[in-house]
């Protein structure tokens, strides 16, 4: 039997064995039907990202709705999840979210100010200046003097209208990620590579890959930490 007949079966059994379902939007739609009991409430979270076509089923099936998301953050797009994709019309890949949607309609809204996800409060500290005015409550850091990010130049090029790539940038990153692992000390901390697109991260692999080829012994470093190496994209990233 399929979910959405089981469903379908149990209406008010359901809600009383499941009170708070954890689902995606598509899943909401495809298991239940519109025009059957309602759920109490609907809540979206990270519905910066959210295509409002991908939530209207979801809000169509509950009396209620809380939209929960940042609208300093990237719209949803389709940039980062593809190998092709015109830079020329880079405006037009973006969608429009729920969030866009709701804010556009002037519905009630409540800002949330405590920040408390970053261990450092240099980790925030760029994003609480330049995009939410200062606004954001931080807590501060036991060694505030050091800050925990770098901006490390890297003499190079994009290449934007062939490979798409930055190999540059790629080579750079392959030989800090050596540097680390063949350091008693720094080995000891977890590596994280996070990338702008698929053909980035695919190019790190690659060079990484190759690299461990010539000092195997690194790779077995690598792999056998407690935390091996990874290597993601930005959108996977947050999700």
């Amino acid at each position: 039997m399929s979910l959405r007949k089981l469903f379908d079966l149990i209406p008010n059994l359901l809600p009383r064995m499941c009170p708070c379902m954890l689902m995606s939007p598509i899943s909401v739609a495809q298991y239940f039907e519109v025009d059957k009991s309602k759920f109490d409430l609907v809540i979206f979270d990270e519905a910066s990202q959210m295509p409002t076509c991908e939530a209207v089923g979801a809000i169509a099936r509950g009396q209620n709705v809380i939209v929960v998301g940042d609208p300093k953050q990237m719209p949803p797009t389709s940039f980062f999840a593809t190998n092709h994709f015109d830079e020329e019309n880079a405006d037009k890949e973006d969608l429009e979210s729920i969030l866009d949607d709701c804010l556009a309609l002037s519905m009630p809204s409540k800002h949330l100010l405590w920040h408390y996800r970053s261990k450092h409060e240099s980790l925030i500290a760029f994003s609480n200046s330049n995009y939410y005015e200062n606004k954001l409550l931080t807590f501060p850091s036991p060694d505030d003097i050091a800050t925990k990010v770098n901006n490390v130049f890297v003499p190079g090029y994009y290449d934007r209208g062939k490979t798409r790539q930055n190999s540059f940038e790629a080579k750079a990153i392959v030989s800090e990620v050596l540097k680390r692992l063949a350091d008693p000390i720094l080995l000891q901390r977890s590596i994280g590579i996070v990338t702008f697109s698929s053909v980035q991260q695919n190019l790190i692999e690659d060079l990484l890959n190759e690299a461990f080829k010539n000092e195997p012994h690194l790779e077995k470093v690598a792999m056998e930490s407690s935390e091996p190496i990874f290597i993601k994209i930005w959108k996977m990233f947050r999700r």
